[in-house]
Parts: C-alpha cells; structure tokens; sequence
C-alpha cells in the first residue's frame, strides 16, 4: 500500500486494498481450520470448538448489524444496511431464517445444544474480536468502520463455501444443516460489495485511507485469531 501521504482516488484506493487482501496471511480461506475440514482431517471435537467460540460473534451480528445503521447518515446507503439487518434476523433468500438461528441448525446437527452455545464461556480471542468490532463502530466514523468489511464480510465467502462442501463431504453432513455456510456464500459477497461503495464514495483522503486500510487489517488478524483452535 502506498504511504500515509500519497493522494489517490478513493476507486485506486480501493483496488490496492483489494490487491493488499488478497495477499495476506489472514486469509480464512487459507486458515488450518479451514484446510483440515476441506481435507476431512479436522476432528469432531474441533469443529464442535470452533462451532462453539465462531457463535458467540454470530449470535451478536443482528445487533451490530443494527448499530452499524444506526450510525449511518447517508439515507441511501442506510437503506441498504437496513436490509442487511433484515436479512441477519429473519432471513431474506429463498430457503433461509435468521443468520444465527441457521448456524444453530448447523450447531444441533453436530451435538451441540444451544445451552452450551448460549453459556459457553469466550475465548480470549472472541473476546478480542467482539469488543473490537463493536468499539469501532463507536469511536471511527460510520464509513470508515464500515469500508473495513471489505476484509472482514468481503473475505467470508471463499471460507464458508469450503467449509460448507467439506462438511458435506467429509463428515456426512445434510445440505439443510449446513445453509448457514452456502447463504454467507452469496450474502456476504453482497455486503462485502456494499462495503466497497462505500469506500469509494467517503475515503477519499490519505488519512482515512490510512485510517481504512489500519482497521481493515486488524479485522482480519483477529477473525483469523478466533478460528485458530488449539489441540
């Protein structure tokens, strides 16, 4: 990425983030995790970890989603954030419901009860990621908390798609069970789109494309933190 003080356009800006993205180490699509249940060599116990600590942050999205609207002062664009409220709570695409009460389907199909995704206690990590996504949305201007999806929803396609076909694939599951993973598919790719928009239209200096590029960074690094699973 270019320095603090180079001025480029907000569409350019965009661009070499996209690039900066593609590139990194924090990909979840790349994660261990991710790879061993594509591979079928992740346990059962994992996943039920993993299930368990990625939930704690699912169970929380309708609520950001909400104080990311919230927070908007652009009618159109808050129109669109308000869909994505909608879809998070109640479901919008053929065949969905509420985003967390699918990823308690898929929790239930595993042996999971939502007691124990309920009272579970948060990792460190969780943790982390929870107060930060939250902090942001307070402390950073609306647009630029919410131009940082680019790396967060923007990047969750490609690794929920793999691990929904892993699941299938190598643990038996029923595609019914795991809908969570295939509506992200397509639903994140179009918030991750809405994302860019906004890039686009409100980072157009150097500070808050350094300011953008900071935060986006840092979504990513603690997103792939949460995921990371200890034996």
């Amino acid at each position: 990425m270019a320095a603090q003080s180079e001025v480029m356009s907000s569409a350019e800006f965009v661009r070499r983030l996209k690039a900066e993205i593609a590139g990194s180490p924090k990909q979840r699509v790349d994660h261990p995790f991710v790879r061993a249940v594509s591979s079928g060599t992740a346990s059962m116990e994992q996943i039920r970890r993993w299930a368990i600590q990625d939930y704690q942050f699912r169970r929380a999205v309708p609520r950001i989603a909400m104080l990311r609207y919230l927070a908007c002062t652009d009618p159109e664009i808050a129109a669109r954030l308000y869909e994505v409220v909608e879809d998070e709570t109640r479901g919008l695409r053929p065949g969905s419901i509420g985003h967390a009460d699918m990823f308690v389907e898929f929790a239930k199909s595993i042996g999971i009860t939502r007691k124990e995704l309920e009272t579970a206690k948060l990792l460190p990590a969780t943790a982390a990621h929870l107060y930060y996504a939250e902090l942001i949305i307070h402390t950073l201007p609306w647009f630029v908390m919410m131009a940082a999806q680019i790396g967060a929803e923007g990047t969750f396609p490609p690794a929920v798609a793999a691990l929904g076909r892993g699941f299938i694939t190598h643990y038996g599951m029923k595609p019914e069970s795991v809908r969570f993973f295939t509506v992200h598919e397509e639903a994140d790719a179009e918030h991750g789109t809405l994302a860019e928009d906004i890039a686009v239209r409100y980072i157009t200096s150097p500070h808050l494309q350094a300011q953008t590029r900071e935060v986006t960074l840092r979504r990513m690094e603690l997103l792939y933190d949460v995921w990371t699973i200890e034996d």
